[in-house]
């Protein structure tokens, strides 16, 4: 028997090179992953019965390339290969290696593979592109065969960007799986603080970052109280009362987050200190029916002046015959964050005075993603603050905080009722965690350990440093 070993930057050109040197006949007897690639160890005239102490069964089949020497070793090399217990960073370097592929041509192909972006297109195009170069390749050596095979069919691609897909999914799914029971075993009262957090209605990229900086060894209540407050510390807000010196302020935002109710609030507030003498009512709304009767309302119940501007221009004049106002409150019309008319508004009030400050107000009840598209989309207006109404209609708050301090907008006041001005206050960063806790505690909704290992797992997985 005649052993020989290969080494390659991948399995396709070692396995290239034992055809070529030992012909069809070879027997593959071990292969391994190595620094450069690949190393191949191949036999000739191979004899079963030499190798296992066994008599031959069955002659190995002429037309067979690879044939396992021993089909329990392999197993057990695998085994020891994967072993998640025995190799901590096993999974990680499993992740790791999803997203690595090789694309330098042969020529560099003693260098390491380069990492591509996690990016499931990208990969599949990668794929695509080396099919083509082995095509390419086959064509080139065999002349006979027809050039139609070259480029593969639209459907094809799509097939090679599906499967590839699908296995991204299973893994990333198992692994998410793996990386949960690891931070469960190691550490089940992280695990306990994780799953609190995501009930609390943070995300789960909030909660792990927090939990992240906190010490493994506390136990869960001091965790817990850890977590809580380094995001208090992290939740922007204006401590000082906005419209107390007065100015120009415009609320903006979707449809029924409460725009026209909380200007009133803000006006009767300011009142209570200074007068009604000083305020001005302004609205842009043209669109809901109703809109500008209801501010009507608002004004002969406080004595303010409501004017109405249907464009900049218009806008513009008005703000300048309200130059003896000390606070002059706009209302703008509701829109949602996919309007095209949008960018309209933004227009009109960045032309009609750049003494503008402009709020987005926000409603609570509103789902996490709503509100992280919602401030997306107003960002453009360049915002100077954020409202938090209808506290008393949600039953999680940790969302609408997660988005505020993702975007790290300064909460400059917070609304939890209808009644003017009794509940519009200033907001206080302990005052509203707390809030959150005793939403957390009040609600029903529990999640389940699996919704839990998905939310978490998955970010584990990803943390590869």
């Amino acid at each position: 028997m005649k052993l020989k070993r290969y080494t390659a930057p991948d399995i396709r050109q070692a396995m290239t090179k034992v055809r070529d040197e030992l012909g069809p006949d070879a027997v593959i007897l071990s292969n391994r992953k190595i620094d450069n690639g690949i190393e191949i160890i191949a036999a000739t005239d191979y004899d079963d019965a030499i190798v296992n102490g066994t008599s031959i069964q069955e002659k190995p089949k002429q037309s067979e390339l690879v044939k396992p020497a021993n089909s329990k070793k392999l197993a057990d090399q695998l085994s020891k290969t994967f072993d998640i217990e025995s190799k901590e960073a096993t999974w990680k370097q499993a992740l790791a290696d999803t997203y690595t592929m090789e694309s330098e041509p042969r020529a560099q192909a003693e260098q390491k593979p380069k990492k591509i972006t996690k990016n499931t297109s990208q990969v599949s195009n990668e794929w695509i592109n080396r099919f083509n170069s082995s095509v390419e390749e086959d064509v080139q050596s065999n002349p006979s065969l027809p050039t139609s095979t070259v480029h593969p069919t639209d459907s094809e691609i799509k097939n090679v960007r599906d499967e590839l897909s699908n296995l991204r999914g299973l893994l990333e799914t198992q692994l998410s799986s793996l990386a949960w029971a690891d931070i469960t075993k190691r550490n089940p009262q992280k695990s306990k603080v994780l799953k609190h957090l995501l009930e609390l209605g943070l995300t789960p990229e909030m909660s792990y970052s927090l939990l992240s900086k906190v010490d493994n060894k506390l136990d869960f209540e001091s965790s817990w109280r850890k977590c809580l407050a380094l995001f208090a510390r992290q939740l922007p807000v204006v401590d000082d009362d906005v419209i107390k010196k007065g100015g120009i302020f415009a609320l903006i935002g979707p449809t029924g987050v409460g725009k026209t109710t909380t200007i009133a609030k803000m006006a009767a507030r300011y009142a209570l200190s200074h007068g009604t003498k000083g305020i001005a009512l302004v609205t842009t709304d043209n669109y809901r029916i109703g809109a500008q009767e209801q501010l009507r309302t608002y004004g002969r119940i406080l004595g303010t002046p409501v004017k109405v501007a249907n464009d900049a221009e218009e806008l513009r004049k008005i703000l300048k015959s309200l130059y003896d106002k000390d606070l002059v409150l706009i209302d703008t019309a509701g829109m949602s964050q996919r309007d095209i008319r949008l960018t309209e508004q933004f227009s009109m009030l960045s032309e009609g005075s750049n003494l503008i400050k402009t709020f987005l107000v926000m409603s609570a009840s509103s789902q996490q993603n709503v509100l992280e598209e919602t401030v997306q989309a107003y960002k453009k207006a360049f915002l100077d603050g954020c409202i938090l109404t209808k506290l008393d209609e949600s039953i999680v708050l940790g969302g609408a905080l997660s988005t505020i301090v993702k975007n790290q907008i300064p909460i400059v006041y917070e609304s939890d009722g209808q009644r003017v001005p009794e509940d519009l206050h200033k907001p206080e960063a302990v005052e509203l965690i707390k809030k959150a806790v005793t939403m957390m505690n009040d609600s029903q909704i529990k999640f389940d350990e699996s919704v839990v290992e998905l939310a978490f797992g998955g970010l584990a997985a990803n943390d590869l440093s």
